[in-house]
């Protein structure tokens, strides 16, 4: 039964034109006897089904891939439209101002702060807070207990390639005094790796010396090498 059916199928006139690849006989008869084939010719630089035929002169076998490596990622063309648009993308900026919380055993406060000089080189923050002070003169603080009132900025400013000046000012107010602690320091890069500070530190305390109020000055000189 099943050689008349091949017979009549084979019998089609289709089947009985020769393929390039046997022009001695039928189509049929050669792609039975394996030395023709159905499969249309591929052009592309590989094939999708190349690992499962037989290699011709249409055919690219894909070279095996080494363990641990990854694969070779294709180049893609973008749209000048697109490579525009990316090229114009930017980070956003970090905020100029701030708010700050702060409860310890030695005071609980708020501190607002701002930042209104930012460039290259220069530097300039600016803090105002109030809060209530629980431990007396610890941290920069007022001599009694109470309702505080805080401020204070600080500068940093370059001065050529290998110079660079910080100040900071913080004062403190309440009840009984005011305290402020200022200090000015200049670092001076005297190497890749070396970097020479010298500073002056003055504190003022205006309920000190019997409310005379009273200014004490400390100053110093380090050389820093940077890891």
């Amino acid at each position: 039964m099943f050689s008349v059916w091949w017979l009549a199928f084979a019998g089609l006139p289709v089947f009985q034109q020769a393929l390039p690849e046997s022009p001695g006989e039928p189509a049929a008869f050669a792609v039975a006897a394996g030395r023709a084939a159905l499969r249309l010719p591929c052009y592309e630089l590989v094939c999708p089904d190349a690992d499962w035929m037989a290699p011709s002169r249409y055919t690219t076998l894909v070279q095996p891939k080494v363990p641990g490596t990854l694969p070779r990622l294709r180049p893609t063309r973008t749209s000048p439209l697109a490579a525009r648009r990316y090229a114009s993308l930017s980070a956003p900026a970090s905020r100029r101002d701030w708010v700050d919380t702060e409860a310890n055993a030695v005071k609980v406060d708020t501190t607002y702060g701002f930042e209104p000089l930012r460039r290259p080189g220069t530097d300039l923050r600016v803090e105002l807070g109030t809060g209530y002070r629980i431990l007396p003169y610890a941290d920069d603080g007022t001599a009694a207990a109470g309702p505080i009132a805080r401020g204070g900025f600080a500068l940093s400013q370059d001065f050529g390639k290998r110079t660079r000046l910080n100040q900071q000012v913080t004062v403190e107010t309440g009840r009984r005094n005011t305290f402020v602690r200022q200090s000015i320091g200049v670092d001076i890069a005297v190497a890749p790796q070396w970097t020479l500070r010298s500073d002056v530190e003055t504190r003022h305390d205006s309920a000190a010396n019997d409310g005379k109020g009273q200014t004490e000055t400390e100053s110093s000189m380090k050389l820093r090498y940077s890891f």
